[in-house]
């Protein structure tokens, strides 16, 4: 990485840290979008697509709350571990359920939800500990660049193996990878040191921080809520769409390997170039391109329109996500004080994203509900997809770094 050159290096911790997130991310990419394919291939119903997303983000709320415990009291080394292993428990599951998946998609949720709470928060909590405010944009930088580049080759493999195979035996053998894979990154967490804590869970006094206007964690949450909003619908319900269109998880598969291409040149420019003090500006134009790039839409919802809403969105997504994420953690270790409650802080701010996610998915049921078809869904990916300026409009209230103002 050319672009770390000049800037403070990451340790060993870091990068074994970005290792495991390189292999979750390739674990994810091989499947993920795909789960939500095949449960589709077995019952054509957008509401149960997003029944199993919402029970996911369900569980993922209440994983917090009690991984921010363990992390507290035990270790987050192994809390990030049951959360690698409990994601290959739920593709070990959809591999034993075979059919019979689409009839238990609230216990696959579960799992699902459960592993992916796990294995953030514990996640988010090394990420802080292990690097400082001069070199947190670069982590993500990086992070980014190994994430967009686990999602190139993964989704084309799946979508390739698929299409030569027997179809739904062809989605078994990659989940089988995606099992494979998350066994691989439970062992490398092994290397990784261990991080207990102290003292008492105090995640209540931080909620109420949150919605205390005036302080900045109650930005910072709001900020989280918006994000989440845009993440609960656009995770999983662009990628289906893109399948419904061409009928092809050749074309799926290219169509994700495409938009991480784009995601991985866009995250190394942010990650070289950004300055602190270019953030508020950042986050602005990436949320307003990622709403307008979903314009095309309305004229017609087709392939083509998708393939310019989902690479629009990996162009411009970095601009958003990197110097967000990097407010945010700022904000949680501005003084002694508060990073002596840095587990809280997580969970608070994971539990603000889900907030958004479940609130955009209990929408999409009802929308689906009056409105089901793919044609009628544009109003609603077209109106979600600029809910991120408002998370512009909270962080305009935190203060720029080293002092400078608007």
């Amino acid at each position: 990485m050319k672009f770390l050159a000049d800037r403070k290096q990451l340790d060993r911790e870091a990068w074994l840290l970005l290792l495991i997130s390189g292999l979750f991310a390739a674990s994810t990419a091989l499947s993920n979008t795909f789960v939500n394919v095949y449960l589709w291939k077995i019952n054509s119903r957008f509401a149960l697509i997003g029944w199993f997303n919402l029970i996911s983000y369900v569980a993922m709320a209440a994983a917090f709350v009690v991984a921010g415990r363990l992390a507290k009291r035990v270790d987050r080394v192994v809390v990030v571990r049951v959360g690698v292993a409990l994601q290959a428990v739920f593709y070990l599951s959809v591999l034993i359920l075979g059919r019979e998946s689409a009839e238990h998609v609230t216990l696959l949720g579960v799992f699902m939800g459960i592993g992916s709470g796990f294995y953030w928060l514990a996640f988010n909590l090394l990420y802080f500990e292990i690097t400082e405010r001069d070199n947190r944009d670069i982590f993500n930088g990086v992070n980014g660049l190994l994430v967009s580049a686990a999602g190139i080759a993964a989704p084309m493999l799946s979508g390739w193996i698929i299409k030569r195979v027997d179809q739904l035996t062809g989605y078994r053998i990659i989940f089988s990878f995606s099992l494979g894979i998350f066994l691989l990154a439970v062992l490398i967490s092994f290397l990784l040191k261990r991080r207990r804590a102290s003292g008492e869970y105090r995640l209540t006094d931080i909620l109420r921080l949150g919605v205390r206007r005036g302080t900045r964690w109650y930005w910072v949450s709001l900020a989280m809520v918006a994000q989440g909003a845009r993440e609960g619908i656009f995770a999983f319900l662009i990628g289906l769409l893109v399948y419904i269109a061409a009928k092809d998880e050749w074309v799926l598969g290219n169509f994700l390997a495409i938009s991480s291409l784009v995601s991985l040149v866009t995250f190394y420019l942010v990650g070289r170039f950004m300055r602190p003090d270019w953030r508020d500006e950042s986050v602005l134009l990436g949320s307003l391109m990622m709403g307008l790039v979903g314009l095309p839409i309305l004229w017609e919802l087709n392939t083509w329109t998708l393939f310019v809403l989902g690479v629009g969105a990996a162009l411009f997504s970095p601009l958003y996500l990197i110097p967000l994420t990097s407010m945010a953690f700022d904000v949680i270790g501005e003084s002694r004080e508060t990073a002596r409650f840095r587990v809280e802080f997580v969970v608070a701010r994971e539990l603000s994203l889900n907030v958004g996610r479940i609130s955009s998915l209990l929408l999409f049921l009802w929308w689906v509900e009056r409105a089901p078809s793919p044609e009628q869904l544009r109003w609603l990916v077209l109106v979600v997809g600029f809910v991120p300026v408002f998370t512009w409009l909270a962080i305009r209230h935190l203060p720029l770094p080293e002092g400078k103002r608007r």
